[in-house]
């Protein structure tokens, strides 16, 4: 079957041949079909078929030997690309985006930036999202997975065929993407240090959605900082809602516990946990319950509150100077995970 027809067929040919190097049809080192096969296949000419595979050269996806074929050739490295265009790939149901992106978007446009915002829509990978952005023509993007998968194979593919990719929340496309996320160790170590009450108990309360890195990290740090502690893992929920279930399993907790230190791993988490606190303890609960939390929400009304929030000016800040040094260190750039410390906040009432 032939390509589309239209003057720069030699484009479309190159187009598609990304396409399948996207999709795994070739591997690292392996040949693609020789020069008069792929004129035969996609009803070109010759001529066609070495300026299309010349772009692919001269991008690093192939090696051309002569007498020896054309062969792929993954990378992972930079790619020099204009920062006109940013897009975000997002998940807008988290309570927390749409601080986020407000920060983001302040920080791209400082840098005379445009921002696009991309939900990955139902039935589609990620990665698939991401590879259509790159069929528009647009190079950088900023990753905030959610409890979407990473597939790295795909991922690497994205960055050989031309991506370059932050990836903000999680650290689960290390080598291929850089990372930026809130230090979830000092969040955890603060908030128990900076405690005014002195507590003979303490309980952390996460989602138990481990595939999420900052929820791990978090649930992780505190069990390595308090290790006779409980942990109570709450089932997960996309809306962040605590199931009923859920509730019943923090009420009974709370029951067993005359006094405490009460840390919840989320805002959202914090916010449901509060309205538990009051329904099994109500007023006692001021003096004898200390209630800490990372990632701000709104919505507390009855209890003296500690928390951790992410500096998302920072936070956004980072994520453009890495995207930058994507687009200027080429051959050099090697991915990072980059941990950025938030502001310690108590809210007294």
């Amino acid at each position: 079957m032939g390509l589309e027809t239209n003057e720069l067929r030699y484009l479309d040919l190159k187009n598609y041949l990304c396409r399948q190097i996207y999709e795994g049809a070739f591997q690292n080192g392996e040949k693609i079909p020789s020069e008069r096969q792929l004129a035969l296949d996609y009803e070109v000419s010759r001529i066609t078929v070495r300026k299309a595979l010349a772009i692919l050269e001269a991008e690093d996806l192939v090696v051309r030997e002569v007498g020896n074929g054309t062969r792929v050739t993954l990378r992972n490295y930079g790619n020099e690309t204009s920062l006109d265009m940013i897009a975000l790939v997002a998940p807008s149901k988290n309570p927390f985006f749409s601080r986020f992106i407000a920060e983001f978007q302040k920080c791209v446009w400082s840098h005379d930036a445009l921002l696009l915002y991309v939900e990955a829509p139902a039935n589609t990978s990620l990665e698939d999202c991401l590879y259509r952005l790159y069929s528009k023509n647009i190079r950088n993007a900023v990753v905030w997975p959610d409890d979407l998968p990473v597939n790295m194979e795909k991922l690497m593919r994205l960055r050989s065929i031309g991506m370059n990719l932050v990836f903000f929340d999680t650290d689960d496309a290390l080598p291929y993407a850089d990372s930026v996320f809130l230090d979830n160790e000092d969040a955890v170590r603060t908030l128990l240090q900076n405690q005014k009450k002195q507590h003979k108990n303490s309980l952390y309360i996460g989602w138990d959605k481990r595939e999420i890195s900052n929820l791990r990290k978090r649930e992780d740090a505190f069990r390595q900082m308090q290790p006779e502690s409980q942990v109570l893992s709450i089932p997960w929920s996309r809306n962040r809602k605590i199931s009923k279930e859920g509730l019943e399993q923090i009420k009974a907790q709370i029951n067993q516990m005359e006094e405490g230190l009460i840390l919840c791993g989320t805002g959202e988490l914090g916010r449901q946990m509060e309205e538990c606190l009051w329904q099994v303890k109500n007023e006692k609960a001021r003096e004898a319950f200390s209630l800490a939390f990372i990632d701000d929400v709104e919505g507390f009304r009855y209890y003296p509150i500690a928390r951790y929030n992410q500096n998302l000016g920072q936070i956004s800040e980072k994520i453009y100077q890495r995207l930058k040094a994507q687009t200027t260190e080429g051959r050099s750039w090697k991915a990072k995970a980059w941990h950025v410390p938030g502001d310690y906040i108590l809210d007294e009432r």
